[in-house]
């Protein structure tokens, strides 16, 4: 895939139905804490949340497909001392893994934090995500915490990391 061929731009409404298609492949894919598919509706107030205004959805559009998605979240809103730390997560669709999609996305995401006022940024991810672990690991996070054996997905049972940047 070329370079160019991907678009990073901030999802849009009409985006929500292949960002939720597309964590639904990683619920399938048993990789995600989630156990049974979401829907668009069911995730409408998190979608909305992410209207580009304080939070962000990033997709990677592929002449004109929705290849993979990142977000800028907040950790723990109602919490104000934490109001400079956010929360990533991406996904990407299976059929653009392993082509560049991730870290275009990751690239984007940690130039537009400072735009969110976020000093720190945080992601949580099952400790059987290979993927994730070194995605997150060539942008120079750091495994900051790891809860052994707290998770059961199809595979058995798994533990939660927590990994984190501090960008300032």
């Amino acid at each position: 895939m070329m370079h160019s061929e991907i678009r990073i731009r901030l999802a849009k409404p009409t985006d929500w139905q292949a960002i939720i298609d597309i964590f639904n492949q990683g619920i399938d894919d048993g990789c995600n804490a989630f156990t049974s598919h979401i829907s668009v509706e069911s995730q409408k107030s998190w979608l909305e949340l992410h209207d580009g205004k304080e939070y962000a959805i990033f997709v990677a559009d592929v002449n004109g497909r929705i290849a993979g998605w990142i977000t800028l979240s907040p950790y723990r809103k109602e919490r104000k001392a934490f109001g400079k730390t956010g929360e990533t997560s991406y996904y990407i669709d299976r059929q653009y893994r392993n082509k560049g999609v991730g870290s275009q996305l990751m690239e984007f995401a940690l130039k537009k934090a400072s735009v969110y006022q976020m000093n720190t940024l945080m992601a949580f991810l099952l400790d059987i995500n290979t993927y994730s672990v070194r995605l997150l690991e060539k942008y120079d996070f750091s495994l900051w915490g790891h809860f052994p054996g707290i998770a059961e997905v199809k595979s058995g049972k798994c533990g939660q990391y927590v990994y984190g940047i501090n960008l300032k």
